[in-house]
């Protein structure tokens, strides 16, 4: 049986941890944008995706065919784990 205390403990830390690094990387590109002037128009383009997990079946979504197949093998490697993990 695992010690839940540390694992709560790991828990909060990990979120935590979280927070501070969406923090540091909002200050950091604010600082990036002052940096290069707020006068300069350009347009950026953002890429990315995400995986929802609802039970076994994963939700892949992407903006782009790369990005959504990078998804799809994460998805399939967490399913492994937690196949491992839970026997």
């Amino acid at each position: 049986m695992p010690e839940w205390s540390l694992l709560i403990a790991a828990g909060v830390i990990l979120i935590m941890l979280g927070f501070f690094v969406v923090a540091f990387g909002m200050m950091h590109e604010s600082a990036r944008r002052e940096e290069r002037g707020t006068d300069q128009e350009r347009e950026e383009k953002v890429r990315g995706g995400g995986v929802i997990l609802i039970g076994p079946i994963p939700i892949v979504f992407g903006t782009d065919k790369r990005y959504a197949l990078i998804l799809m093998v994460l998805a399939v490697v967490i399913l492994l784990l937690a196949i491992i993990f839970l026997k």
